[in-house]
């Protein structure tokens, strides 16, 4: 695909999704880099779930994306569940984020989490996550159901449409 934007494209769901995945591949094809959210900003995320009126890693984050963006555009995972924060990522930044919504039901991540043995995701934050979750409605919406491969094809034809 001919670059002409600086594309910031932020996966977001709950953990098990397979937001980290999608997001590398994606970004090594647009030739951008890739940064995991709740990876770099673990410590920040838990002292605002332990606090949920806290959104002190919003600021990190935005950072983040306006020095990416300035360079070549990013892709970025997080576990960005409610639409507050997502209203306030957007409002901070001067370039169009493209959401993407990993959408998978509790039974299909909690398998995943399963096989993977994700030890940091238990049971009980798994079902706080799916209780937390608010669905984007302006996003890319895709099923975890498909390959990987499926949804970064998905992803690719959706910018590709968007920015021509």
């Amino acid at each position: 695909m001919g670059r002409k934007e600086n594309f910031i494209i932020v996966l977001v769901g709950v953990c098990g999704t397979g937001k980290s995945v999608v997001g590398e591949k994606v970004a090594r094809k647009l030739e951008i880099p890739f940064f995991d959210a709740d990876v770099l900003f673990s410590e920040q995320l838990a002292t605002d779930k332990a606090n949920t009126a806290s959104n002190e890693w919003l600021p990190a984050i935005t950072g983040l994306i306006a020095k990416e963006y300035a360079k070549a555009g990013c892709v970025v995972s997080c576990s960005i569940l409610k639409k507050e924060q997502r209203l306030l990522l957007a409002k901070n930044l001067e370039p169009t984020i493209d959401w993407v919504f990993m959408r998978g039901s509790y039974d299909e991540v909690n398998q995943r989490l399963e096989k993977s043995s994700a030890q940091h995701q238990t049971e009980t934050s798994l079902e706080s996550d799916f209780e937390s979750l608010e669905i984007p409605k302006r996003a890319l919406t895709v099923d975890i159901s498909f390959t990987e491969t499926e949804i970064v094809d998905t992803l690719l034809k959706y910018l590709a449409r968007k920015y021509g």
